[in-house]
């Protein structure tokens, strides 16, 4: 039980220590047989006037018909159980520990548990850590895996102005590459990757600063995107490619606005934001004529997919979703958002202020992760709930509660 409490107070300010034989506890554990034909593992209940929880009147019980044979099945349905004495109420996120359901997998605190228990008590200091205070960083980025097997290459990267490179491992920076002809990197599912002033293209093999040739010079080439397997490039004619073994593959362009910004999904699907404000998308494997024009809307200005959900940021501040069962537009924030990033199933934004927020999943619903005001130029973060902030001095600093 000492673990189970320890795993919420690692992410608030509380500490929770048992209470003394002669005292009143606030939160008391109990095994109670339930029946044979119980198949719950354990229930909380406590007395609540709807705002606040009683003292002394919380109960945690466990099953005590239940042949507990499995210590790590224990922690974990007494992680549940605690989550609830501690006021949470069930998730909706099936990869929680707060949701309702067990299905045989015991998972790690996930960020929907981590934004739940901060809701009610906000979090514990410090809640930033800096890992890097290096001058001039151009480029920061998270590569990270859209499966459950975590890559060898996957993990945090800076480039810096000098275009060197490095590489975020066991709490120190390690140099990757250090060529002053490097103008971008980027990376996804394992593979980092860098562009060159030229245009031409590499891929970090892991192993000390040894990069594999991808493609041949092509003054072209402005920027490049990875996601999923595949490499993409925005190109100074306005179109879009795709990486092809050595050789950079035009996708059709749906009308005369060039690209401002492109973003894939986990499934391939290519987004594009053109210069005029349309949203255009065109289906993997990208064949001729499939470029559709999903949104016309003059204030887009940026996009961002996680796995395979689509969001776009309006000059208005509006951060808006796409429901494709629909297909609908819903606006999930309304609060001056400036910047917007996402990876799997975790979206953040950036406001004028230079505060961080991350999405519930409610619309209009979120949550404040950094409130050091004008500090914040961009953020990235892995699929597990990780976040790294890049700051105007230079500086990353990294979320640790």
């Amino acid at each position: 039980m000492v673990t189970a409490f320890a795993q919420w107070m690692n992410y608030i300010p509380l500490n929770i220590v048992q209470a003394a034989s002669n005292a009143r506890a606030d939160i008391n554990i109990r095994f109670s047989p339930l029946g044979r034909d119980d198949t719950r593992y354990g229930f909380t209940s406590m007395v609540s006037d709807g705002t606040s929880m009683s003292s002394g009147n919380i109960n945690v019980t466990f099953n005590d018909d239940y042949q507990w044979t499995d210590d790590r099945l224990f922690g974990y349905t007494a992680v549940h159980e605690i989550g609830h004495a501690l006021g949470m109420s069930h998730s909706g996120v099936e990869a929680a520990i707060m949701f309702a359901y067990y299905d045989g997998s015991i998972r790690p605190m996930h960020p929907d548990d981590k934004m739940g228990i901060h809701s009610i008590y906000g979090w514990k200091s410090p809640t930033w850590s800096r890992i890097d205070s290096g001058s001039a960083i151009t480029n920061m980025i998270q590569v990270t895996s859209n499966t459950a097997t975590t890559s060898a290459n996957d993990g945090l990267y800076q480039m810096r102005s000098s275009g060197q490179i490095l590489r975020y491992s066991n709490g120190a920076w390690v140099v990757v590459d250090n060529n002053k002809d490097t103008a971008q990197i980027t990376g996804a599912n394992g593979n980092l990757y860098q562009r060159h002033y030229d245009g031409g293209t590499f891929r970090w093999t892991g192993s000390a600063s040894n990069w594999q040739a991808l493609s041949n010079t092509d003054s072209n080439v402005i920027e490049i995107v990875a996601a999923s397997d595949q490499l993409y490039s925005r190109r100074k004619d306005g179109w879009v490619a795709r990486l092809s073994g050595s050789t950079w593959l035009s996708i059709e362009q749906p009308s005369a606005p060039g690209s401002k910004q492109i973003a894939v999904t986990d499934d391939k699907t290519l987004w594009n934001l053109l210069t005029n404000g349309y949203l255009v998308r065109s289906l993997w494997p990208h064949n001729a004529g499939q470029w559709a024009v999903v949104d016309d809307n003059a204030k887009n200005i940026a996009i961002a997919v996680g796995g395979n959900e689509f969001y776009k940021l309006q000059s208005d501040g509006l951060v808006v979703w796409l429901n494709t069962a629909g297909p609908s537009w819903k606006t999930i924030e309304k609060a001056g958002s400036v910047g917007i990033y996402a990876v799997g199933g975790l979206l953040y934004s950036r406001h004028g202020d230079g505060t961080l927020w991350r999405y519930t999943g409610t619309p209009e619903v979120w949550e404040m992760i950094d409130n050091r005001s004008g500090m914040a130029v961009s953020v990235v973060g892995d699929r597990a709930g990780g976040v790294w902030g890049l700051l105007s001095a230079s500086e990353i600093w990294t979320l640790v509660s």
